[in-house]
């Protein structure tokens, strides 16, 4: 994601603050207990972290993260943003956050040219009972810092892309104080992502992903938007012969898989930025004849608005770089679009069911979801590998 869009989006951050994934949420798995208890408000200590974003030498945007060292007294060899506890002294979360980058990564704000825009959503970690401000911060310059030994292991520069909607989330089980408990976990340069680290990460992601992501100031002012570089919006068309030698291209190096076995398809959109395909999609009937090499599933599934009235999408494919970008979602609606004046009534999808845990599954279920899309029927272990599917239905009419 380019940096030019990522500092308009965060321009005026919005008063209300998109949900973090839940799979990113600890859950306990040996009781229905609470995670851990909550501590006494007087023992709550206020900490503030800097989520600082800033342009590579390509222009895309990165964050700036560090491992901490593992004989520290709290959440030892962890991931997490620069930041700490606020000291008496400090005039707010925001000096709290960039005192302690200075003390942990020797950050200095005026030779990055730093500028604070903001705050994510305030939260409590119960386990060390922090009340963690997280300051939302845009650099013109890539940072030069350097890791402070005695807390800082590593300092990594991950692209925004690792944390959007649609970025791999693993699950881990662990024993965390004699309690069981399964978490989401970002995987990024070597290092598992988790925690209250990878809720402030999945909410940054919903937000650069959100259309709605430049609202009013906190006050309901409406400021003048300060001057941005243009932001290309993909278009989409129907795909034509010419472009088979770039679709085919595309498709090799998104899927090489896919490229030798392309899916039914009435019709064919690309999307477009610069003149370069940015992603595909397609459908076809969901009663149209199958060959062996294209079973369906859902064996014995009867739709209750009569044969011939559905839709599938069997095509959905957005360039990695390219996603959160709203590329997917124009394609969708051109596909159903196309669907409805073919005289469809619902548009399916289907990806692996709530029991499969590959991230892309976990991915593709979230996207259809926030696309308007109802789970509809699960078919257990298709096709016998042991895999659940889940059809997903978006009404047409």
């Amino acid at each position: 994601m380019k940096f030019e869009l990522v500092r308009e989006r965060l321009r005026a951050l919005p008063r209300e603050m998109p949900e973090p994934p839940a799979i990113l949420t600890p859950i306990r798995l040996d009781s229905p207990d609470a995670l851990f208890p909550p501590r006494p408000t007087a023992r709550v200590r206020q900490a503030a972290v800097l989520v600082l974003l800033f342009p590579d030498d390509r222009g895309e945007a990165r964050l700036l993260l560090t491992t901490r060292v593992p004989h520290l007294s709290s959440h030892a060899g962890e991931v997490s943003f620069p930041g700490g506890s606020a000291e008496a002294g400090d005039a707010g979360p925001a000096e709290t956050a960039l005192r302690e980058a200075a003390e942990e990564i020797g950050l200095d704000p005026e030779a990055c040219g730093l500028q604070v825009v903001g705050a994510l959503e305030r939260f409590t970690i119960p386990v060390s009972g922090f009340r963690v401000t997280p300051v939302v911060a845009l650099a013109e310059r890539r940072p030069e810092c350097e890791a402070n030994a005695a807390e800082v292991a590593r300092i990594i520069e991950p692209p925004v892309e690792a944390f959007l909607p649609d970025a791999p989330v693993e699950l881990e089980e662990r024993v965390i104080r004699e309690r069981l408990i399964r978490y989401g976990v970002y995987p990024v340069e070597g290092e598992r992502v988790w925690g209250a680290t990878a809720r402030m990460l999945g909410q940054l992601g919903a937000l650069l992903a959100s259309e709605a992501a430049s609202g009013a100031p906190a006050n309901g002012a409406r400021e003048p938007a300060p001057p941005t570089a243009r932001v290309e919006e993909p278009r989409v068309r129907a795909a034509t012969p010419a472009d088979r030698p770039a679709i085919e291209a595309f498709v090799a190096a998104l899927a090489p898989e896919l490229a030798r076995s392309m899916p039914s398809a009435s019709a064919l959109f690309v999307a477009e930025l610069s003149g370069s395909i940015a992603g595909l999609a397609s459908w076809a009937p969901w009663d149209r004849p199958r060959t062996d090499a294209e079973p369906r599933g859902f064996e014995g599934l009867s739709l209750d608005d009569g044969a011939g009235t559905a839709a599938e999408l069997t095509l959905l494919a957005v360039a990695p770089n390219l996603r959160g970008r709203g590329i997917g979602r124009s394609l969708t609606d051109a596909i159903a679009a196309a669907a409805r004046s073919a005289g469809c009534r619902r548009l399916l999808a289907w990806t692996l069911a709530e029991t499969a845990l590959h991230p892309s599954s976990v991915a593709a279920r979230a996207f259809f979801r926030a696309d308007g899309f109802v789970d509809f029927a699960v078919d257990r272990q298709f096709l016998a590998r042991g895999e659940d599917r889940l059809l997903l239905s978006r009404p047409l009419d």
